[in-house]
């Protein structure tokens, strides 16, 4: 198999266990090039969709429930962020009746004109998807060209305190990053406020446990407000709801001399997770760019919960001595073998770090981050092995190769390699994107791909170094 994916990005999902009508419905989606997923059952089909949500759902009248789950009670239907159509055949259309009240995208029998009909339907989502791009697109540009205007409106002395500020930001929020693996993300923040000249006075507040009730932390600073215990009357189980941010603002104007300013954290869940109350008496932070702090505070503290996941997804990693012993093993099984091997690249990120040893790159920063977000992505059965800063091998299997070679590819094209750079504009241009493949289940095959690569590697930096040492064809007169 490929690792070099073709076809359309429209992701469609089958929900039926007739298979000769999903046959029908899949040969339909060939001839545009979409490759469906198959689920039989109701209840895996809910797993999958709730982790990955597909762009279309064709799902079979027969799969509306199945025991006490049903269809229409799906998080996905019910906010109406999954698309989905209805099929039915002769014999089962009677049940259509249970789609009522829902909202598809359209319906499906199954008749003569199958094909054209899966054809319209994916016509139609592929517009709608089109259009909502563009849309976005259209609403980054305006947000990008107000920006500019703003900026370009600004006086230069606005524009240096701009920068300042960021570069403030950043800072503080790096070391609270830093800070936070050591100890606990409140205590981090709270040791960077109390240092800030700037502001005059803080207060803190979260939800405790139960959700039921906001607190503070129970400490005693110079600037610390500390807030009394504030009941809510009902749980907030996904973070601190609206009513209850404004009974927080109200204790906050009461306790501050001046009305503070509040920054909200939130770790990606609906609501934040903390509410950051901040007075000041100084006119010039009444400029100061709040909302670059809260979004960058708030990316510090979804770092921090992903770091905090970690040790879950210690079993995916698999020693590297062990993985060359499982290569040879899948060997013997030959066509038996129940594990596809994949075979992760980093030699081109690796040799541009090489190549430019005056601009720094956080190894580090970059291992903990690409594989924090990694490991969150993929299913627990696969395993990985680290063979030095240069390739990642994973260890997938069969029946998820397709899958999981997809989450890898968007994956690895998505992931900004170039931040980790200490001048990222030097380094835009150059091609570093990791490679994937399909590698043989055999220790040796892989150490002689391994070797080739390097080799490869070193031909490229002779001829380099040739043409830059190449003398001049100028002749001399003497």
């Amino acid at each position: 198999m490929q690792t070099t994916l073709q076809g359309s990005d429209l992701t469609v999902a089958i929900l039926m266990d007739d298979l000769a009508c999903a046959k029908d419905i899949a040969g339909a989606l060939r001839q545009q090039n979409i490759l469906a997923h198959l689920y039989q059952s109701l209840d895996e089909f809910w797993v999958a969709s709730t982790v990955q949500t597909p762009d279309l759902a064709i799902v079979d009248v027969t799969k509306m429930s199945q025991g006490s789950i049903q269809f229409r009670s799906h998080p996905k239907v019910v906010d109406k962020s999954l698309c989905y159509a209805f099929f039915s055949k002769e014999s089962t259309k009677i049940l259509l009746q249970s789609t009522l009240s829902l909202s598809p995208a359209g319906y499906l029998h199954h008749d003569s004109s199958l094909t054209a009909q899966v054809l319209a339907l994916v016509g139609q989502r592929t517009r709608e998807l089109r259009q909502d791009r563009e849309r976005s697109d259209l609403e980054v540009r305006v947000q990008r060209l107000q920006a500019r205007s703003q900026r370009l409106l600004s006086e230069r002395s606005g524009a240096e305190e701009f920068r300042a500020n960021f570069e403030f930001i950043r800072t503080l929020c790096a070391e609270i990053e830093a800070d936070s693996t050591r100890q606990d993300f409140t205590h981090s923040l709270i040791a960077k406020l109390e240092k800030w000249e700037a502001i005059d006075g803080y207060g803190i507040l979260e939800l405790n446990p139960s959700g039921q009730k906001l607190i503070g932390p129970d400490l005693v600073r110079k600037k610390y407000h500390p807030f009394p215990s504030l009941w809510l009357g009902q749980a907030n189980l996904q973070g601190i709801e609206p009513f209850a941010q404004e009974m927080g603002t109200q204790v906050a104007r009461d306790l501050f001399e001046t009305g503070p300013v509040l920054v909200k954290i939130s770790s990606g869940a609906t609501n934040p997770d903390f509410l950051l109350y901040v007075s000041f008496h100084e006119e010039r932070m009444a400029d100061f760019p709040w909302d670059v702090l809260e979004a960058m505070l708030s990316s510090s503290l979804r770092k921090l919960r992903l770091y905090q996941q970690l040790p879950h997804y210690a079993s995916h990693f698999l020693p590297m001595w062990e993985a060359l012993d499982d290569m040879d093993r899948m060997q013997k099984a030959s066509f038996d073998a129940d594990v596809r091997i994949v075979s992760l690249s980093l030699i081109p990120l690796t040799d541009v770090a090489k190549r430019r040893p005056m601009n720094k790159f956080f190894w580090s920063s970059f291992f903990n981050d690409f594989f924090i977000q990694l490991s969150g992505r993929l299913q627990k059965s696969t395993k990985l092995s680290l063979f030095g800063p240069w390739h990642v091998m994973f260890f997938i299997p069969k029946e998820s190769v397709e899958a999981e070679t997809q989450m890898l590819q968007s994956f690895v094209k998505q992931f900004s390699y170039w931040k980790f750079f200490e001048d990222t504009a030097q380094v835009l241009s150059e091609e570093m994107l990791p490679v994937l493949k399909l590698v043989p289940p055999s220790s040796a095959h892989y150490l002689r791909l391994f070797e080739k690569e390097f080799s490869e590697l070193s031909l490229r930096d002779e001829e380099k170094r040739l043409l830059i040492n190449r003398p001049s064809s100028k002749r001399i007169t003497v």
